[in-house]
């Protein structure tokens, strides 16, 4: 029937509203807004409060704002929106003059508060009420193309409120142009509206546009293709839980399986849709199911049920007062009874449905209802009414262009005349109908041929389709295969790499224990400082080093002098480190030496170095020194390193004499590699002893340092004794000594271990 499709096309632009208060509008219209798929009542009710509680505020003032923390008023933008809701719900209840009223206040607030996007939804809504709901497609296509012209000019075409107003003005246009244009046109409109759908469409705009295109194919009987339309919708919209979507997928997929004669699905998706509607108490909705189930039920000749549901339907249509539903109805309920032969009813309701049609003038529906009178006074034998009727509704058929009217007239017609024994009147009436169905007929086989090759086009589909699925079981084996290689693979290579991490921690323990025994072999174990094996490494490599950079200065092969390279040697005893031992014990005197190393390693300034060279004594090594022939200044500052830790520990009664014996390197100005590391250190314990000899007599830190002059020759250390050399060397001036004693020292006493 005409007004089911005209109800669910109104519900389908309706859908369209619930995008507008979601953009810009307080959380109340955003809820009004939402109630309009299911409660254009209640969403009616809000605004009307929304708008009645709130005042206006200046437009000059913030027109754009949202923010609703002052709910005394309410802003251009959000009154219009008001107005828009307001409309939608009006119109979606039928009251006619009421939605353009409040489209007309939403239009008047955004013009003159200048607000251009808010305009353009105005303009998308009034195309909507004009189709819609005053059945004027010539002016909504005018108004809806200039809306489409008008949003190519905006600035920000990309932003999502101008797509969406884009997609809804093309999907509009395109509704509107399958009422008027041809095949090729129309569809033209829809691709312009999935073109403005974008790469990454909102699935409920998508599964709109797929019903909107469904039922167009519908209404051109492409069955093939509305099919695939209308299920692809239904299960988007079912697996995204689009409950709006799904009640109007399913009224589409009845009106499709009914006209294919699949009578159980139809009933199916309908009885879907009749649970939605009546969830919700949508009393549109649901006389549009009830009047498909009865139309469903009638064709399965399951009359009485039909008349159930006519009734249901009949009631609900008398409450929303819709004339054009109301006789429709009356006209389908005496066609019921007519099949069921209950004829004083059927001239009832067909009666009821005449004058309400002649009342309201109502064409269309009075041409069907004088075919059921034509039908019914025919069945009793009433032939000159059964004309009279038939040939009012062939008149008002040819009138309305209507071919499906006119050749149900026009049977009736040749039949009626039959009946009468006007057999020349029958024979025209016939020829007529036989002229015009064979037009009907031409173009049902075109229409066979277009659904044929779309029936070979699904089959082609099929046939590649279970190609691909060949293919994907094919390369779904190779890439299990492949996977279980590479799970091999990666399994040997989990093994490999937790053996070279086994193997690399395993390798990081020996490190450390090499490091910590490295530690304990060149660290004093008391002291904690370097011991003499380091000292024995070191040294012999350090000055071997600094004799190369010597020689090849000395040779011309440097151009500088290696001032780097030159060292001054300083071994010092410190005697109070044995008394501690006698006078505290063995634990004390440990933990006083370790102190005492920490404390000299803390206050040592690289590139210093300082080695424990016995029990109590040390040696400090600095390298290009500023203490370099100055053994004042480096026994100055060993005394105040010791001084300092006597300081800091509270050592007040201990003994912090020290005997310093000092030498540079290189020792012989002339022979840079005469003087090896352990005759170096035979040097600085000659200086050490001699400094503790001058120790005991002064009763003071004492110091002794031992250099050779200038000219001193290599020579004179050419023996392997360095002690007795350095005692000639003494004796005949070749060494020079200085010291902080103020006697002489007596070598020969110091060394009689040597002279013996």
């Amino acid at each position: 029937m005409r007004f089911l499709t005209t109800a669910l096309l109104f519900f389908s632009l309706l859908m369209s509203a619930t995008v507008n208060a979601k953009l810009n509008s307080t959380p109340i219209l955003t809820e009004a807004d939402a109630l309009l798929q299911t409660s254009p009542e209640q969403a009616l009710q809000v605004t009307e409060r929304y708008l009645m509680q709130r005042r206006l505020s200046d437009s000059t003032n913030r027109p754009h704002s949202n923010n609703d923390a002052d709910r005394s008023i309410r802003t251009p933008l959000n009154t219009v929106h008001a107005h828009l809701i307001a409309a939608k719900a009006h119109g979606a209840l039928g009251h006619r003059e009421a939605a353009w009223e409040a489209l007309k206040k939403a239009k008047s607030v955004a013009q003159s508060n200048e607000l251009k996007r808010a305009t353009l939804e105005v303009t998308l809504a009034e195309t909507s009420l004009l189709y819609s709901l005053d059945n004027n497609p010539d002016v909504a296509q005018a108004l809806v193309q200039s809306l489409l012209a008008e949003l190519l000019t905006l600035d920000d075409m990309q932003s999502s409120r101008i797509e969406r107003l884009r997609f809804e003005a093309s999907l509009l246009n395109a509704i509107i142009v399958t009422t008027q244009e041809d095949e090729q046109q129309s569809i033209a409109q829809f691709n312009t509206a999935l073109k403005a759908l974008g790469e990454t469409p909102d699935l409920k705009h998508k599964v709109r546009y797929q019903i909107a295109l469904g039922n167009y194919f519908l209404s051109i009987n492409a069955y093939d293709r509305a099919l695939s339309e209308l299920l692809s919708a239904y299960w988007q919209a079912s697996e995204n839980d689009f409950a709006v979507q799904i009640a109007s997928a399913n009224i589409s997929l009845t009106k499709l399986y009914q006209q294919q004669g699949v009578l159980d699905k139809a009933l199916q998706h309908a009885n879907q849709a009749a649970e939605f509607y009546e969830h919700y108490d949508l009393k549109r909705g649901l006389s549009e199911t009830q009047t498909l189930l009865a139309a469903i039920y009638s064709q399965q000749g399951r009359y009485n049920f039909a008349l159930v549901h006519y009734f249901n339907a009949l009631e609900l249509e008398n409450m929303l007062s819709r004339t054009v539903n109301i006789a429709d109805i009356n006209v389908a309920i005496a066609n019921t009874y007519l099949k069921l032969q209950s004829y004083p009813q059927a001239e009832e309701y067909v009666n009821n449905a005449i004058e309400i049609a002649e009342h309201a003038s109502l064409i269309e529906e009075l041409s069907q209802a004088l075919l059921v009178k034509g039908e019914q006074a025919f069945l009793t034998l009433q032939t000159d009414i059964a004309i009279e009727a038939l040939k009012q509704a062939l008149s008002h058929a040819e009138t309305l262009k209507n071919r499906p009217l006119m050749l149900e007239s026009l049977a009736g017609l040749s039949q009626a005349y039959e009946q009468k024994d006007d057999f020349d009147n029958a024979l025209h009436f016939q020829r007529h109908y036989d002229q015009l169905n064979k037009r009907d007929e031409i173009k049902r086989q075109i229409q066979e041929v277009e659904s044929f090759k779309q029936r070979q086009r699904v089959i082609e589909r099929q046939l590649q389709f279970d190609d691909m699925q060949k293919k994907h079981a094919d390369d779904t084996q190779t890439i299990v295969e492949q996977k279980k290689i590479n799970l091999f693979l990666l399994g040997s290579l989990s093994v490999l790499l937790l053996v070279l991490v086994l193997r690399n921690r395993a390798a990081g323990m020996r490190l450390e224990q090499l490091q910590e025994l490295r530690k304990e072999l060149y660290t004093h174990p008391r002291s904690g400082l370097r011991n003499l094996r380091m000292l024995n490494d070191r040294l012999s490599n350090s000055l071997a080093k600094s004799s190369a950079h010597f020689e090849q200065w000395y040779l011309g092969e440097m151009i500088h002098e290696p001032l780097s390279d030159k060292l001054s040697f300083a071994m010092f005893e410190v005697p109070f480190l044995k008394v501690v031992y006698l006078q505290h014990g063995y634990h004390q005197g440990l933990e006083l030496e370790r102190k005492m190393g920490d404390y000299l390693k803390s206050r040592l300034q690289k590139p210093a170095r300082l080695y424990h060279f016995s029990d109590a004594m040390f040696i400090y090594i600095e390298p290009n020194a500023e203490t370099l022939n100055a053994p004042e200044k480096l026994a100055t500052k060993i005394q105040m390193l010791v001084d300092g830790f006597v300081q800091e520990s509270g050592l007040n009664d201990v003994d912090n004499r020290l005997r310093v014996g000092m030498a540079d390197y290189p020792f012989l100005p002339r022979a840079f590699t005469s003087i090896n590391d352990k005759e170096l250190i035979d040097i600085l314990l000659m200086a050490t002893s001699a400094a503790r000899q001058a120790c005991k007599t002064q009763h003071s830190s004492q110091w002794v340092h031992i250099s050779a002059i200038d000219s001193t020759p290599a020579a004179c250390f050419a023996n392997n004794n360095v002690r007795q050399a350095c005692l000639d060397g003494i004796s005949t001036g070749l060494l020079k000594v200085k010291t902080s004693a103020h006697g002489e020292i007596n070598w020969q006493t110091v060394h009689e271990s040597d002279k013996n």
